[in-house]
């Protein structure tokens, strides 16, 4: 999509903030009418990569995506940073859309399955490959992560995370210096410039996935009608998780998206495809 575009579309959506409950800032973007959907990004994004997405559902509901604090129109993550903070965000911008139904995709995904699992307030909940892992996990890249970014080695930050996540196997089996090479290739200008102001909250956000690694088992407990959708070029460790998942969750359905991979909901690959998955699932009273 060229930047033109991506200008457009944002430009049809209201944008608004709201105060959460330790005072950040939490802005986010509104569309449409309807029952409210309440959109939570992923890592290393921000609301305007998920207008696509929100576009198309806008056609029947209220739609509303929210910047996670630490990047757009949101305040800094802060020096207290935990999941926890993203539950009193998603509290505070529900509260005042009155948004029952909740989208999540990969770390948002997670905040969207934490937010159903402690409150009793969520009409639907649709997943997006959520950032969760069956097994515990160690991730000594975390700490390799850490020093590259404290030395502002951006690119070797960057390659330490992706071949560690593991969401794209091929890299995840090649050098570090080679990976590092490739990335710098395909990932150049203003889309490299907006990762690296992402980088150090996605440190944090990483730490919380590390800390519910192993915990999966508690959204056994969780009674509110479910999607749980993966792509069908995303990784084998991804499908297992959606799988496994799939089956802890009593009230949950699952589906595939055959063309799409990780970043299926994202403006530059399937929001269309999933977009009318979830209008689906939205729509029916079932």
């Amino acid at each position: 999509m060229s930047n033109s575009s991506q200008i457009n579309i944002s430009n049809l959506f209201t944008k608004n903030t709201v105060s959460s409950q330790d005072g950040t800032t939490i802005g986010y973007r509104s569309l449409g009418e309807g029952p409210g959907i309440l959109i939570i990004h992923g890592a290393l994004s921000d609301s305007e990569d998920y207008t696509q997405l929100a576009k198309n559902l806008a056609q029947n509901f209220s739609v509303y995506i929210m910047d996670r604090r630490g990047r757009g129109m949101s305040g800094v993550q802060g020096n207290n940073y935990t999941i926890s903070k993203e539950l009193e965000d998603v509290q505070a911008v529900r509260n005042e859309t009155k948004a029952n139904f909740i989208v999540g995709h990969s770390y948002g995904g997670l905040v969207a399955l934490e937010v159903a699992h402690r409150e009793g307030t969520v009409e639907k909940l649709a997943l997006y490959e959520p950032g969760v892992f069956i097994e515990p996990q160690a991730w000594q890249w975390l700490s390799d992560y850490e020093v590259a970014l404290k030395e502002k080695d951006y690119r070797e930050a960057f390659a330490h995370f992706v071949r560690g996540i593991g969401h794209t196997p091929q890299l995840t089996k090649l050098p570090k210096w080679y990976v590092k090479f490739l990335l710098k290739l395909m990932i150049r200008g203003q889309h490299w410039d907006k990762i690296v102001t992402m980088l150090p909250e996605n440190l944090n956000e990483h730490r919380e996935v590390l800390k519910l690694s192993g915990t999966y088992g508690n959204y056994h407990s969780l009674e509110v009608d479910t999607l749980l959708m993966m792509g069908g070029k995303s990784s084998p460790s991804i499908k297992q998780m959606v799988q496994e998942l799939g089956k802890t969750i009593s009230e949950c359905r699952t589906l595939t998206i055959s063309k799409a991979d990780h970043f299926g909901p994202d403006n530059d690959h399937c929001p269309i495809e999933v977009a009318n998955q979830l209008r689906s699932f939205f729509a029916d009273k079932e």
